[in-house]
């Protein structure tokens, strides 16, 4: 039916601007509300259907639709469903929230407006792939909306780019006129994105909803789903992308019996793990600056990727494509800070904005509000909107400044501390857990010629709201160890206003004093010096100490030293002392690794000494150590070989993850029995230690792979290949039994055709057996990159022949582990952090 061209629709309340969409289900224009906000109206005219039924069933899916719209983020909400007629034509039509503009965001100029969808972003981006997270994020919106309809008994019918629009920069479904009552087959859909099934069902649209993350992750049309992205996808999104990819497939395969997601709600679970899955350890940003970018991700995150997109503009299209100004807004927590720009000016209280500046301009703020660090922000505007958000953080008490606590109450310095400058209120005293009428009232005084209220409360609660509130201070670094909270009682006849008979009684106003506790001050030093030092197990430095701050109490001090007993003091600091604990003798000990050259620890493992602040085993762990393990910590055992080992053979069919575990457990077994210190720790070596283990120090590279080298050093043993006498356990002629002659080693017989018991072989300049063969050792570096999760080894194994393999120099790539590997442990110092004063 061709569509007739017709006038703008008399909606009751709205102005009526401009159209802007359409399509074979109706027209959307954009109208101005009697409130001067901004709406989207669909109208839908009977005539284009071509019954009665037809559009009297699509205006039921609308009233359906209306009360679930606000029920979850992902769906366009629907404010007001009517009735109406352009001349003889009837149409009902619905007002909706505006969706973003595709250049300006939650920014909406009338003359220019263009609605951003998720078509737009893909033809912004040039069809290509879309970022990982924003697909992940996406999708599980859309995901969980379509859930809220499905859960309901409606289904979506038509889920594709083009009926995925931004509000606020979130995805939410649009095209709502086609909702409908589950599973009613009337054909209606866009090819491509109906499964073959046929439509109209849940399964449906999340097969739709699948299709939809297919073009999103590939920049490929739906049509040629599974094809993979004609350009690669860059190695640090890599995974994160075949996981994504994985799901798509799973979702949109033709066989309904082989689909792994068919229910909305599951492919919501499994989005918003993806969502949450990047694991990038950062440093900690300045606590009043909560930017990311610059951009509220949760509100720009479309806007943050069209603007990255909207660079690679071919020469001559910058000027008609990139927005040249930006809409900056400053927002706080709290709210109403000042805001001052680079020269000291006053431009306003926060929120502040949305003001527009030229893109490209640097910004310089600075925020201020009473009783709050000064905090300064900057950005430069590289899109078309800016918020900027600051957490404001509170500063505690400081001498000479006026304070106010997380109430809003404020206090005036004195001398030494502070106090409320008002008595305490009912409001504030009513946010505290005491409530017990009978011992507090609400009197009205005059104080300072000003009439308000205070609190007339018994000791103990007052004693308990200053408690309360110096519990609750501590979020904002008001420290309990450095300031003390107390109640100041003053006398009820000072005020006006105040009854004789609530002078005589029990209960007083008062008002809040916050004094600092001041620490005291250790002087500590050992014989020899360079003891550890520890206060209530926290490390704070190496003796001699002078002038540590200690807060009033309580307090153990541990000072520890290899090769000597352990100094252990307690003692009871007052407040402001000068603690002088003097020179203490340190008394020798043996028993502690780095106390005895050659040490055992406690399962009989042999370590010696690499440097002074790693130990490395002698061989390799034993079946009989690894025995021990899983049999204390209930751990599945590896899977045993295919042929005999004893107890002093070493472990293999072990994972890196096995290993680890070992690891974990030895270090709590031994820290419990007292045979390491807490400092101490067994873990697997690191690729550059066993390097170093095996006589080389200095190799080039980051990772694994990039240090892996085939002919800049030898072999464990020396430089000859094969070994000149029994020097390793390899595939050599011992094994003519059972190998082929091309699998060996020529000219070599080492007497073991399997694995050997440890230490069989002579050791390295350094003590170590077995790093030439045996078996494979598991390191704890990833190959290249943890993102990509394969393990390495090092070292040759009974089963290798290839000179390649047997190299020092050479790393293998582990996909899954065999009979051909094991691993050798160390024991490590941990790094001791000082604590930070200033927290």
């Amino acid at each position: 039916m061709a569509r007739q061209v017709r006038p703008a629709p008399d909606i009751p309340d709205m102005e009526v601007l401009r159209q802007i969409g359409g399509g074979a289900y109706g027209e959307i224009w954009m109208a101005r509300s009697v409130t001067d906000t901004l709406r989207a109206v669909k109208v839908v005219y009977r005539d284009d259907f071509d019954d009665e039924k037809t559009f009297e069933r699509e205006f039921e899916g609308i009233l359906k639709y209306e009360p679930l719209a606000s029920g979850h983020p992902g769906l366009v909400d629907v404010l007001h469903v009517g009735r109406g007629r352009n001349g003889e034509e009837q149409f009902y039509y619905y007002v909706m929230e505006l969706g973003d503009d595709v250049e300006r965001g939650s920014h909406i100029l009338p003359a220019d407006y263009e609605p951003r969808t998720l078509r737009s972003d893909m033809l912004r981006g040039e069809r290509k792939p879309l970022d990982v997270d924003f697909c992940a994020k996406a999708g599980a919106q859309l995901a969980g909306a379509l859930a809220h309809l499905h859960e309901n008994g409606v289904a979506h019918r038509d889920m594709k780019p083009a009926n995925v629009i931004f509000v606020k920069g979130e995805a939410c479904l649009a095209d709502i006129g086609l909702v409908a009552a589950r599973d009613q087959r009337t054909f209606v859909g866009t090819e491509g994105f109906v499964p073959p099934e046929g439509p109209g069902s849940a399964g449906a649209d999340v097969y739709a909803l699948g299709k939809v993350l297919y073009e999103m992750a590939t920049g490929k049309d739906r049509l040629d789903f599974p094809e993979l992205p004609d350009e690669p996808i860059e190695k640090k999104n890599s995974k994160r992308w075949l996981l994504l990819n994985r799901v798509i497939c799973e979702t949109c395969d033709p066989r309904l019996n082989k689909r792994r997601y068919t229910e909305a709600r599951e492919l919501e679970k499994i989005l918003s793990l993806l969502a949450r899955s990047k694991r990038v350890r950062r440093k900690q940003p300045p606590v009043g600056l909560l930017v990311t970018a610059s951009v509220v991700l949760f509100a720009l995150m479309g806007l943050f990727f069209n603007t990255k997109k909207s660079l690679v503009i071919k020469p001559g299209l910058v000027e008609e494509v990139l927005p040249t100004i930006s809409f900056v807004t400053v927002t706080s927590t709290p709210e109403g800070a000042e805001v001052y720009d680079s020269d000291g000016i006053f431009l306003g209280p926060t929120p502040f904005g949305p003001k527009e500046y030229p893109i490209g301009t640097e910004l310089a703020f600075e925020l201020r509000y009473p009783g709050h660090e000064v905090e300064k922000i900057s950005a430069v505007l590289n899109q078309p909107d800016e918020i900027l958000v600051v957490n404001l953080s509170r500063y505690p008490p400081e001498p000479g400044l006026e304070w106010r606590d997380f109430l809003g109450q404020r206090y005036f310095p004195e001398p030494f501390g502070h106090l409320s400058a008002y008595l305490i209120s009912p409001t504030e005293f009513r946010r505290s857990p005491v409530s017990n009428e009978n011992e507090w009232k609400s009197i009205e005084v005059r104080e300072n010629g000003v009439s308000r209220r205070a609190v007339f409360v018994t000791e103990a609660a007052g004693r308990d709201y200053a408690a309360w509130l110096a519990g609750e201070s501590e979020v904002d670094g008001v420290k309990k160890e450095k300031f003390r909270f107390s109640a100041a009682f003053e006398d009820g006849s000072l005020y006006e206003g105040v009854t004789e008979e609530m002078i005589q009684s029990e209960l007083k106003p008062f008002r809040l004093r916050v004094d600092p506790i001041l620490p005291g001050r250790l002087f500590l030093a050992t014989d020899p010096a360079g003891a550890f030092v520890y206060m209530n197990d926290t490390y704070i430095g190496t003796t001699p100490l002078e002038g540590i701050d200690v807060p009033a109490g309580k307090v153990k001090f541990r000072a520890e030293l290899d090769s000597f007993e352990d100094f252990v003091v307690e003692i009871e600091v007052a407040e402001g002392d000068a603690l002088d604990l003097g020179t203490h003798v340190l008394e020798p000990s043996e028993g502690m690794p780095w106390q005895v050259l050659d040490w055992k620890n406690s399962i009989g493992m042999e370590f010696i000494e690499l440097n002074d602040k790693l130990l490395a085993a002698c061989w390799e762990t034993r079946v009989s150590d690894f025995r021990k393990f899983t049999k204390d910590s209930g751990r599945k055992a590896p899977l045993a070989p295919e042929f005999l080992q004893t107890k002093r053979h070493p472990v293999v069919n072990v994972t890196r993850e096995d290993a680890i575990a070992f690891c974990e457990w030895l270090t709590e077994q031994e820290r419990a029995m007292g045979r390491i210190r807490d400092s101490h720790e067994y873990r697997l070596p690191t690729d550059q230690e066993w390097s170093q283990m095996a006589g080389v120090d200095v190799e080039p590279g980051t990772t694994p792979r990039e240090r892996a080298s085939l002919d800049r050093v030898g072999f464990p043993w020396g430089d000859d290949f094969p070994p000149v006498g029994k020097l390793a356990n390899i595939a050599g002629q011992e094994g003519s039994a059972l190998t082929d002659e091309d699998q060996m080693v020529p000219d070599y017989n080492d007497g073991y055709s399997r694995t050997s018991p440890v230490g069989q072989f002579p050791p390295n300049a350094l003590g170590l057996h077995d790093l030439g063969g045996n078996v494979r050792e598991w390191v704890s570096d990833y190959y290249t990159t943890e993102e990509a999760g394969f393990g390495t080894t090092r070292g040759g194994a009974w089963e290798d022949y290839a000179e390649e393999h047997l190299r020092t120099g050479s790393r293998r790539l582990v996909v899954e582990t065999g009979e051909g590997y094991g691993f050798r442990v160390v024991l490590a110092k941990l790094d001791r952090v000082e604590e930070n004063e200033e927290e």
